[in-house]
């Protein structure tokens, strides 16, 4: 169990302060006085600070010197996104609590490092790399003191941690580990049109050509008559009748082209592409308010499409709220996905320790050698 991290997510910067301080005095601190490091979440970080930096400034701290950089850490998950997944139940080690729905998580990797563990297992990885993982997650959270909880300083040497966590992302690129991001999945645009859409564009376009056609036809039959085959008659108010309707017909003409190409636009924007453009708006916000993994995400589109796309239109057609018939069907498919997730034992802390301690060990032998050649 973690003595000098701690993970406390709550629903507003303000809460998040207040459950650092008990008046005006810090309610977690080490041995020698030190803060204990407490994650919040990433959306209410600012809040907080700006919060904490207030109290000080009112004189509500005991202390009027302390820095609350030093105190909060930024986590790399929302408020909203910890509340969802901790009512799972999934991940055991976070837990909320029902009166003010604060998530608290005692864990070595914290809230950040724990769904990381949890995301990376769900994703299909094996525990080794959904640890290394993990790990990484929490270094970048809580930087050199996650070395210090683990009493590991000795191996780099207590100096050389700082470099150690700013070289971290090297790691993860020699190690070949991507973290979780934010996916950027959809329905693929290219996707062919069903073949009714295809058959309502095709005679649109039918009907606007043949239009053009008989309306070029038309102007240049009356531009004869009028000119007498190019040449100005002299009793040429005789034709004049002829003239305004032959100009009220043209005008008839260019305004039937703009309406069939409004209609053809209309349909194809209601039948097609907004029906795959509400089913992107759904999925992008369903897969960040779940944190869904590329592997569920694959699993949600496949059975959203059922592999047609032409399945999915046809079964839309009949839809009179077509936005409400795409969320719908989303979050029914997330929810069995959701089901669908395993429980998460989180890794002992030994199992932590041993770990990190590798990654230490390959950073000191890396970079040693750097430091030879260097001399050398």
């Amino acid at each position: 169990m973690a003595k000098m991290l701690k993970s406390k997510y709550n629903s507003t910067g303000e809460r998040c302060v207040d459950a650092c301080l008990n008046y005006g005095e810090l309610r977690y601190v080490n041995k020698d006085g030190s803060p204990i490091k407490i994650e919040i979440p990433c959306d209410k970080y600012e809040e907080a600070i700006s919060d904490f930096l207030e109290r000080i400034k009112e004189g509500l701290t005991v202390d009027p010197d302390i820095d609350p950089s030093k105190v909060l850490k930024r986590g790399t998950i929302t408020y909203n996104q910890a509340k969802d997944i901790s009512y799972e139940g999934r991940i055991k080690g976070i837990e909320i609590f029902a009166i003010d729905e604060s998530i608290e998580c005692e864990h070595i990797l914290g809230i950040s490092g724990s769904i990381e563990y949890a995301l990376a297992i769900w994703n299909g990885d094996s525990k080794e790399s959904a640890l290394k993982k993990s790990i990484i997650r929490a270094v970048t959270v809580y930087g050199e003191d996650f070395i210090k909880e683990l009493e590991l300083t000795d191996i780099i040497g207590e100096d050389e941690c700082s470099r150690f966590c700013d070289k971290i992302n090297y790691l993860k690129k020699v190690n070949n580990l991507d973290l979780y991001k934010p996916l950027d999945v959809m329905i693929d645009d290219d996707i062919g049109e069903d073949d009714d859409l295809k058959t309502k564009k095709k005679l649109m376009k039918n009907i606007k050509t043949a239009s053009l056609i008989g309306g070029l036809t038309l102007a240049i039959i009356i531009i004869q008559i009028i000119t007498n085959g190019g040449t100005f008659k002299d009793n040429l108010y005789l034709f004049l009748p002829i003239f305004i309707i032959s100009f009220a017909m043209s005008i008839l003409v260019v305004f039937y082209l703009k309406i069939s190409k409004y209609i053809t636009e209309q349909y194809v924007k209601n039948k097609g592409q907004t029906i795959m453009e509400m089913f992107n708006e759904e999925l992008e916000r369903i897969t960040y308010d779940n944190i869904l993994t590329e592997k569920e995400c694959k699993v949600i589109l496949h059975n959203i499409t059922k592999g047609e796309i032409s399945k999915l239109l046809s079964e839309m057609k009949g839809s009179v709220n077509k936005k409400v018939s795409c969320n719908a069907l989303v979050k029914n498919e997330t929810r069995f996905i959701l089901d669908e997730r395993k429980s998460i034992i989180l890794p002992s802390e030994i199992e932590v320790k041993k770990c990190m301690e590798k990654f230490m060990l390959s950073y000191k032998e890396k970079f040693s050698k750097e430091e030879t050649i260097k001399t050398t």
